[in-house]
């Protein structure tokens, strides 16, 4: 699968684009289906990365459950048009799986204004629940992947000040100030948000009473140093085995490179207590 001319100047002038989702909505339930199956009572003293609410961490204070890289998540991430775009995107044969992850916005919760990255990178993502304004969507600013995002972040401080916000607002209960030129992206299960990891973003509160169920994931070029685990070490031998070659490759198994030390401490508390396999 490849944008179209069209769609790649969409992408690069918006800092997003929304296209149908390239894998058959099977696999999408598979997903539903696994959660449902992994679910527990609402997650708070382990939450620490609040980016879960009934799947609980594998650790207390990660940021990853169970399901984040198991089968039903590694068939979307690493499906092979997925792959074909990513390629494409990072104009890269060689690129790799860098990590993906589920997001559970939960019920009276927000994510603030914000960048993910001043590295300029690809990030793909699944709102497998469907996502609406109520339910707590992505806020983007089209054309905000460009240049400094410092006059966005004085523009939110003002407002917040105008507005009486404190200066670190809490993310339960309040929805970050609207921006002028803001798009909200309501999205159904059946479609993918592929966006710059430089593009400035919050969501809406969840005013729902079900988490907002998103999973998003990223690749890199062969050249970028920012690997973040050894995939063979996390991934079981049964998992490992229903992959085909090319999802293999993908993930580098079996291939020295060097690890981002960005995530040496995060690394040191996971190996031998974070793992994904088959469910």
């Amino acid at each position: 699968m490849h944008l179209t001319p069209e769609q790649l100047k969409t992408y690069y002038q918006n800092g997003y684009i929304i296209i149908p989702c390239p894998f058959s909505s099977g696999l999408t339930q598979a997903c539903l289906n696994a959660v449902e199956k992994a679910a527990d009572d609402p997650v708070s003293e382990e939450d620490g990365k609040k980016n879960h609410h009934r799947l609980r961490p594998q650790i207390p204070d990660s940021y990853w459950c169970a399901l984040d890289h198991s089968l039903p998540f590694l068939n979307i991430e690493l499906h092979p048009k997925i792959i074909e775009l990513a390629r494409q995107l990072e104009n890269d044969p060689d690129i790799y799986f860098r990590n993906g992850g589920i997001n559970e916005l939960a019920p009276n919760r927000s994510f603030l204004w914000h960048r993910d990255s001043e590295l300029d990178y690809v990030e793909y993502m699944h709102y497998f629940s469907g996502a609406t304004r109520k339910n707590g969507c992505l806020r983007v600013i089209p054309g905000s992947q460009v240049g400094s995002a410092d006059p966005l972040k004085a523009h939110v401080e003002a407002l917040r000040r105008q507005q009486g916000v404190p200066e670190n607002p809490s993310t339960d209960g309040y929805a970050d100030v609207e921006l002028p030129g803001e798009i909200a992206l309501e999205v159904e299960p059946d479609h993918l948000i592929v966006r710059s990891s430089r593009i400035f973003h919050a969501t809406h509160l969840n005013a729902s009473s079900e988490s907002r169920l998103m999973h998003h994931w990223l690749f890199r070029d062969h050249t970028a140093p920012n690997h973040r685990f050894t995939f063979e070490k996390y991934l079981t031998p049964e998992l490992i085995d229903q992959l085909t070659q090319e999802q293999r490759e993908v993930l580098w198994l079996h291939r020295d490179f060097d690890l981002d030390p960005k995530y040496e401490k995060e690394r040191e508390r996971e190996l031998g207590n974070v793992q994904w396999s088959v469910v």
